[in-house]
């Protein structure tokens, strides 16, 4: 039998650690690519076919088979993109002259020089072909391969996708009917694209800037399209000498327009009304007043601008709403970032139509990738000697051009998790649209220009929030209960007590965190300040019970003692009484009638705060008084008192201590807010129905069964004969248990504790349903967080296999597995000291 338990054990033991070891693995395995550098593949260069007059601007389909290029302000060409070849010309501009234009993902506003502007649609079109109706001549291309070829009459690129399938891109551009704007040419013009209609903003050759609104509504009936332009003029006057502006800028939203000047200089229009636009800023764009602007360009979403200088810099500008903005609309553009150059100039920027990437070309002929939330530096590729003319990423981010002396230079991509760093998990980033930079989890929205927000802080600080309310909660009932039960309970009462606070551990998170959720949360909400004063009218209700019962009678005291565990547990209902009634009281007194707005900062001072806070503090420092100075003053002068008048002593001694505590709290509570200080906002602040007070309560609840039982069994594993030996030397049994027994048992008392840590720490469904589910870094009692365990179960059903966000939750998932690892690691390390003291006992 020793035999096979001892290789039982063994196996046992191994398979534990092989187990464990495997998860940690596992997670390692599948976390560690966010962290893998981006992968490219130069593919062979090509010349474009037209280069007169000088391309400025390109676009690729999808599978990166077919480009197009505008030329000048000519026309738009179609082109090979393996090949460069040019296909067909697309569109030509000849009379009216164009003479403006802005281009996004599938439409452009253009602006001729009679003062009208033509919206276009232009995009490219992908179709499946069978091979019955491929050219012979094309049906032995190989699988992969492409050829420009014709095909239903239109012009494109035949690619073969199987034996049996190809696909024919070409590229399709549609003109809407012209709008009137002005009598003279169009200058400079920029778009933007909603739901409802179109937006744009032109500056004309006669310095005037005008901004429209053109809203096309469908006749569901007649198919019959009403077109309504509203139209705004923006007070703009160029200043003497500065010149006319390089570019003019509408944002993503239509409510600002930026207008830029070569040496960086810069207007900001609000346009939230667009019949009463204004002059909301005026700002340098440059830091160095030598640098001057060489390219700009918009992240997705038109929120975020990208400004190229000739240093080499890109300064990455947002708007931004800081507390006292003196802005008519409240908001200042900010440089919230900075990618450092090559200190060779920037000469040309294209963003990404999918994430927040931004491909950057330099004179020196190089061209880098950035992520911009995340500051990564994902490529450096070389495309020839000369300057980088022009540049565009794929529109899924799978491929890049760059035009360089009138070569094409392609690279396949593999950007792999741009948005991971260290620095984006762990430390403030500054995110699109915000005062500064900040710890944030978002990981989804609705819309597509959305900038993912991974940062696990939040987090981390919603699983400390959680274990250290639950633990404030839970330990020092569970470790007085077990002093309780093993010091001083009956033997038959403790054999039916013990195993039904065990049962409790039986009871389901689910269930716990439903009860908390749908029953104690909304009951709470509505008795707070009662709430609030049973967690002091609770505990000085039983002192005071216990100071009562040593006012019996000795006699009395002894027939009834067998029932004082009775006695004790119809305190309790006193104190709920007590607390129920005092709590109007209490508002009304610390809390200005009303604590929900109280808490608010709506009414009232910090006074209350102070006082909640402090309250702990003085109480302790009132008990520490007592021991210290009171009971040394008072033993030799109570050694010839009667056991009644002593009991009356203690009576008086505690309304002392309490009275004392509570003067003493509302002494420094009053000298705090009278020098200007207001807790509210920290350890407590807005009150919302699931909160951190609600999850202290109940997961505290849940870990009281297992700290209670490993305490409990270690507290009676302490020899008799200490307990003897010190009742024999004339201790009273409570100071047997604090002086004797606790400080034996301390290793497995620390153990239980630790072992409650680590169920909090891990604890999923009862905050997943009664805290909120928000993560914000608060330490307010009244608000919500969320914790990692919950982030986990919430959002990794709906993450897509081996995406950004699916390898975060893994790695969210390590950084718990570490936290629960160096725990224990380190509450073994003081277990093992305190047993080796033990031993010296």
């Amino acid at each position: 039998m020793d035999v096979v338990s001892r290789v039982v054990i063994t196996v046992g033991g191994v398979g534990t650690i092989a187990a464990v070891s495997a998860v940690a693995v596992f997670l390692v395995w599948v976390a560690a690519p966010l962290f893998l550098p981006a992968r490219s593949e130069e593919k062979p260069s090509a010349l474009l076919g037209a280069t007169e007059p000088a391309p400025s601007r390109l676009m690729l389909n999808e599978s990166r088979t077919l480009g197009s290029a505008m030329l000048g302000g000519d026309r738009i060409i179609v082109f090979d993109a393996a090949t460069g070849e040019t296909i067909e010309t697309a569109h030509e501009f000849s009379r009216p002259r164009l003479t403006a234009w802005s281009m996004s993902a599938d439409t452009a506003a253009l602006g001729y020089e009679d003062g009208t502007v033509r919206f276009a649609r232009l995009g490219f079109a992908s179709n499946l072909v069978g091979e019955a109706e491929v050219d012979p001549r094309l049906r032995s291309l190989a699988i992969g391969a492409t050829a420009a070829t014709e095909h239903d009459g239109r012009r494109g690129v035949l690619s073969r996708l199987s034996e049996t399938e190809f696909r024919f891109d070409s590229f399709e551009l549609t003109l809407d009917d012209p709008i009137t704007v002005s009598a003279s040419s169009i200058r400079l013009i920029d778009h933007i694209e909603s739901t409802t209609g179109r937006t744009f903003v032109a500056l004309t050759a006669e310095g005037e800037l005008r901004i429209e609104q053109v809203t096309e509504r469908t006749n569901l009936l007649t198919k019959k399209v009403t077109r309504t332009v509203r139209e705004g003029a923006i007070p703009f006057a160029a200043a003497p000498g500065r010149g006319e502006p390089m570019r003019v800028l509408l944002s993503g939203r239509g409510d600002s327009v930026i207008l830029i000047w070569k040496d960086g200089r810069a207007e900001r229009y609000d346009t939230r009304n667009i019949e009463a636009a204004a002059l909301a800023e005026e700002l340098d764009l440059l830091a160095d007043d030598d640098a001057q602007v060489e390219a700009i360009e918009f992240l997705i979403g038109k929120a975020t601008m990208l400004v190229g200088d000739s240093r080499g810099n890109v300064g990455v500008w947002f708007r931004a709403r800081p507390p006292g903005a003196q802005t008519p609309d409240g908001a200042v553009l900010v440089r919230a970032h900075l990618i450092a150059g090559r200190r060779s100039a920037v000469t040309a920027l294209a963003a990404s139509s999918r994430s927040r990437t931004v491909a950057v070309g330099h004179a020196d002929g190089r061209v880098r990738l950035h992520h911009v939330t995340s500051g990564k530096l994902l490529a450096d590729l070389r495309a020839g000697e000369g300057a980088v003319r022009l540049v565009i990423l794929a529109p899924k981010d799978d491929g890049l051009v760059a035009l360089g002396d009138a070569a094409l230079h392609r690279w396949i991509l593999d950007f792999r998790h741009p948005e991971v760093t260290l620095a984006t998990l762990f430390a403030p980033v500054w995110y699109e649209g915000y005062a500064r930079p900040a710890h944030v989890w978002q990981s989804s929205s609705g819309t597509d220009d959305f900038e993912a927000k991974f940062g696990l802080s939040p987090l981390i600080f919603g699983t400390i929030k959680a274990t250290v309310y639950s633990l404030l909660f839970g330990v020092p009932l569970a470790l007085l209960a077990a002093v309780y039960t093993s010091e001083f309970l009956h033997p038959r009462a403790k054999s039916a007590i013990k195993p039904a606070i065990e049962m409790m551990a039986s009871l389901p998170s689910v269930v716990l965190g439903f009860f908390a959720a749908l029953v104690i949360a909304p009951f709470v909400e509505n008795v707070v300040p009662s709430v609030l004063t049973l967690l002091a009218a609770l505990p000085a209700t039983f002192v005071a019970g216990a100071l009562a019962w040593q006012l019996l009678p000795q006699a009395a005291m002894l027939r009834l003692s067998r029932w004082r565990f009775l006695f004790i547990l119809m305190v309790a209902p006193v104190g709920v009484v007590l607390a129920w009634r005092l709590g109007p009281t209490v508002e009304r007194l610390l809390f200005a009638g009303d604590l929900r707005l109280w808490l608010d900062g709506q009414i009232g001072s910090g006074l209350g705060a102070w006082m909640l806070l402090l309250a702990p503090l003085s109480a302790i420092l009132s008990a520490v008084f007592t021991s210290r100075i009171v009971n040394p003053w008072l033993r030799p002068r109570s050694r010839e008192w009667s056991r009644r008048r002593a009991a009356a002593a203690d009576v008086v001694k505690f309304a002392g201590a309490a009275a004392g505590a509570l003067g003493a709290a509302w002494l420094l509570a009053f000298v705090l807010t009278a020098a200007g200080f207001d807790p509210r906002g920290s350890f407590v602040g807005t009150y919302v129905q699931r909160n951190a007070l609600i999850v202290g309560f109940i997961m505290g609840f849940a870990i009281i069964p297992i700290i209670y039982t490993i305490a409990e069994d270690a507290l009676s594993t302490v020899p008799e004969h200490l307990r003897a030996a010190s009742l024999g030397a004339g201790a009273t049994r409570w100071q047997t248990a604090v002086r004797i027994v606790l400080p034996t048992a301390m290793s497995g008392l620390f153990s239980a504790v630790m072992i409650g840590l680590g169920r909090a720490v891990g604890e999923t469904m009862i905050v997943l349903m009664a805290a909120g589910n928000t993560p914000v870094m608060e330490w307010n009692i009244f608000n919500g967080f969320r914790t990692l365990s919950a982030n986990i179960a919430v959002e990794l059903p709906e993450a897509v296999r081996h995406s950004t966000h699916y390898r975060t939750l893994f790695f969210a998932a390590l950084v718990l597995f570490a936290m629960t690892f160096l725990l224990n690691t380190v509450a073994e390390m003081v277990r093992l000291r305190f047993r080796r003291r033990a031993y010296q006992l």
